[in-house]
């Protein structure tokens, strides 16, 4: 990682009143009315240079509506997109807009969910991008997800997934682990969420039905249904 790029991620995290922005050879792939919601890096071809992955979304005052009860009263309904840029001599070279993945802040489909966007992280070599699910009403289930991809072919493929679950009154709790490459699935299940001491792990491997690459371009909202 390049020294500029590290102090800029370093900065950025900790300047928590401050908005985030791009190093200046990728401001140019931010359009004017959007900002700049979440930002990673990481070298996703390995060819010794930081690529840079960021979240962008539409900062529209018109599409942010105040009615309560739901998310505290606001619905943010302005849409964000999943900018990847390859980084290059001279600057970067984008890879490519993935605008179905990470959706809005609120949806009317789910009055009473929390934003299930749940941040990006870059490392060696390989993008995480997470989702989180949980309601005021309506359910006691809650969950964090986390989908890596790796460069194939100039193409972003699904290899991995995780997904933790977890009940807020039974404190019931299970793992699902998936490697998207070798087809195999682990499921923990016996877990208590919020006491170590009474879990009982439970493990069962199944198949996927099918090892057809996925790509990031083909995944729904949150990866929910691939």
């Amino acid at each position: 990682m390049s020294r500029f790029l590290l102090c800029f991620l370093v900065s950025a995290l900790f300047a928590e009143e401050a908005s985030l922005t791009l190093p200046p050879a990728a401001k140019d792939h931010l359009p004017k009315g959007w900002k700049v919601l979440e930002v990673t890096s990481t070298d996703l071809n390995a060819d010794g240079l930081a690529d840079l992955v960021f979240v962008r979304e539409e900062d529209d005052p018109k599409k942010i509506v105040k009615r309560l009860p739901a998310n505290d009263g606001v619905r943010n309904y302005n849409p964000r997109v999943l900018v990847v840029l390859l980084a290059e001599a001279n600057g970067y070279r984008k890879l490519g807009d993935y605008a179905k993945l990470i959706p809005p802040a609120f949806d009317d489909e789910r009055e009473y969910c929390d934003d299930r966007f749940d941040g990006i992280m870059g490392e060696k070599g390989v993008l995480t991008v997470g989702f989180r699910y949980w309601t005021s009403a309506g359910s006691g289930w809650s969950s964090l997800e986390k989908y890596m991809f790796r460069l194939e072919l100039g193409r972003l493929r699904l290899i991995g997934s995780e997904l933790d679950v977890w009940h807020r009154s039974s404190e019931e709790r299970f793992l699902v682990s998936t490697n998207h490459l070798t087809g195999k699935v682990k499921r923990t299940t016996g877990l208590n969420h919020f006491d170590e001491a009474k879990s009982k792990p439970e493990f069962a491997w199944s198949s996927l039905p099918s090892r057809k690459p996925i790509y990031i371009e083909d995944l729904p909202p949150c990866a929910r249904e691939p």
